[in-house]
């Protein structure tokens, strides 16, 4: 039976979250996107770049009967990254190099032949056999998703742009197809820097609960022009759609306030029923 409400835990993972080298804004970042779908995180734990540990705090993940668990980190070409080799572990399924998304790294670095992509390339392409891969729109390592009996695992990559950007474009249609949230996505572009739109979306999601709005400059293909990706949950899609709508049409006056232009690609529109 679909849960209504998934119960999610988090996990950040490499050593340097542990002894405090850096902090770790992920997590935090994404409970509060998490909330606004309408999940419920659980837990978050920070765990060290240890193989043993990792797969059992998975295994305690899986006990506890976790709906989801979403870790980030741990998916780079270094020894030092177990994230997948944790889930081979738990799964009993080999590593294997997926040549999909080697062809994405091929096509993206204009690299002529499979014999030519780097050996930190195949490193960061080889995830269990038993996996689906979501390609990172803006880096290198894919997501990483399985199932375990009740339990599904998301491995989101550890840099806090492509962490964003992978989860935009692959966990929130993942919680919205999986669960009983209903979600609505529209791709817009405005004409003025993420700096001086970030207040402006941040007012939005204030305005309207249930919503996210992110700006993504690394998606950028028009000089000037700031792909924004809005996405809005709601008990059914006719809700989510409407919420779109009035998020739209807020966030095109606010600009045209200050002589700026939202253009909206109309075949962008999903919802799902």
């Amino acid at each position: 039976m679909t849960p209504a409400i998934p119960i999610i835990e988090l996990y950040s993972i490499g050593t340097e979250l542990v002894y405090g080298r850096i902090q770790d804004t992920n997590s935090f970042w994404m409970s509060q996107q998490i909330i606004n779908l309408g999940g419920k995180v659980r837990r978050i734990t920070q765990l060290t770049d240890d193989l043993e540990d990792i797969v059992a705090a998975f295994h305690a993940s899986i006990e506890r009967g976790a709906d989801l668990v979403i870790s980030s980190g741990g998916l780079g070409p270094t020894p030092d990254d177990l994230t997948t080799t944790a889930i081979s572990r738990i799964t009993g399924s080999p590593m294997v190099p997926r040549e999909n998304v080697i062809a994405d790294y091929m096509e993206r670095r204009n690299i002529p032949s499979r014999e030519d992509v780097s050996p930190n390339l195949i490193r960061m392409a080889t995830v269990p056999a038993c996996a689906r891969v979501m390609l990172n729109p803006v880096g290198w390592a894919p997501c990483t998703c399985v199932e375990v009996d009740e339990t599904t695992f998301l491995a989101l990559p550890g840099p806090p742009r492509e962490m964003e950007a992978v989860f935009a474009r692959h966990v929130i249609p993942f919680i919205s197809e999986h669960y009983e949230v209903k979600t609505a996505t529209q791709r817009v572009l405005v004409n003025t820097y993420e700096s001086d739109v970030a207040p402006l979306l941040q007012q939005l999601m204030e305005q309207y609960p249930g919503s996210y709005l992110k700006g993504f400059i690394a998606l950028s293909e028009r000089r000037g022009w700031l792909p924004v990706e809005i996405m809005v949950t709601g008990e059914h899609a006719r809700d989510a759609q409407q919420m779109l709508q009035q998020i739209i049409s807020s966030f095109r006056k606010m600009l045209l306030e200050k002589g700026q232009t939202l253009t909206v690609y109309p075949d962008a529109v999903e919802a799902e029923s």
